[in-house]
């Protein structure tokens, strides 16, 4: 009860940080409230938000994942270069499928070396970043894809709805869905499945989880495998939005990811993490980078800001520990 109570204040002092925020950015520039710009905020939360709620399950269970970019971009590149080649007109959901099937191999890599050798996730993850990177970039060549195949076009037209102001017109892109479907997923895993509680357990007291019969390499591999298929999925899901493939994109933003996870009260030691509190971290992050340029902050200055509501942020949130 003690926890539950303790996870709630954070969240709701997280909440709390947000309205103010959002209700300074409003008072100095209006536009924030506009229904347009409310939605451009979401839209733009799509892709870090599908890393974001897998990463976490790293997180809990004890380990810090930083190759997910690095596994996006591989996945997403190898994807859109071969239907692009192949001139391929057929379902889009195959498309997904090979991309989220990359993402899920280059994980359970990372899980199969974790557990293999007992080394530390993050030395992993490092590594294999530049593995993953470094190889795709020898075999492209820095080569960009600047045209989709015909489903990726297609579906990168579509909107859920538009929303037309006086400020503008927002279109909620249809990928929105796929980020509240990693979200919905990692919840269930977390509250309803014996899975979740194992997970927990381990990142609170991995030897004492081991002692009492859990699986605990078979999980760590089970999680590792889940944030590198999210990473195939968010990678093919950022093509479709920018409607382009550069292998140099989403490259060197895992610390803000994982420091949105922290944010949400997610402990970086494991054991503790809510879907609810990363999605607040996210927003408050996303909220921020969005409409610091409605508030005249000049570019220079943007990651400034950014980096030290994320330190204030996370202070706040570790003193409730």
């Amino acid at each position: 009860m003690k926890n539950i109570l303790k996870r709630n204040r954070q969240e709701l002092i997280l909440l709390l940080i947000i309205l103010a925020v959002g209700g300074i950015i409003g008072g100095i520039n209006p536009v924030f409230f506009s229904t347009p710009n409310l939605l451009d905020i979401l839209s733009n939360m799509v892709i870090d938000g599908i890393f974001a709620f897998a990463v976490m399950l790293g997180i809990i269970i004890g380990g810090i994942d930083v190759s997910f970019p690095a596994i996006a971009v591989s996945s997403m590149y190898i994807t859109t270069r071969v239907a692009v080649g192949a001139d391929y007109q057929g379902p889009l959901v195959l498309l997904f499928l090979m991309s989220v099937g990359i993402g899920l191999l280059l994980g359970l890599f990372n899980g199969l070396l974790i557990t293999t050798f007992k080394l530390p996730a993050f030395i992993v993850t490092l590594g294999t970043s530049n593995l993953f990177y470094g190889l795709l970039i020898s075999i492209a060549g820095g080569a960009q894809v600047n045209r989709l195949a015909t489903p990726m076009e297609a579906f990168s037209k579509l909107a859920l709805f538009k929303v037309s102001s006086e400020s503008g017109t927002s279109a909620v892109p249809v990928i929105l869905l796929f980020m509240l479907l990693v979200m919905a997923i990692t919840a269930f895993i977390l509250r309803r499945t014996m899975l979740g509680r194992m997970i927990y357990a381990i990142g609170g007291d991995r030897v004492s989880a081991e002692k009492v019969g859990f699986p605990v390499k078979k999980v760590t591999i089970f999680v590792y495998g889940y944030i590198g298929a999210a990473a195939g999925l968010a990678g093919l899901c950022h093509t479709i939005q920018v409607r382009a493939c550069y292998p140099t994109d989403l490259m060197g933003g895992e610390m803000l990811i994982i420091a949105a996870v922290v944010l949400g009260g997610t402990t970086i030691s494991g054991g503790r993490g809510t879907v609810f509190g990363t999605f607040l971290g996210l927003f408050l992050i996303t909220m921020i980078k969005s409409s610091l340029i409605l508030i005249g902050v000049p570019s220079v200055w943007q990651t400034f800001v950014v980096g030290m509501m994320i330190v204030i942020g996370t202070a706040v949130s570790a003193y409730q520990v």
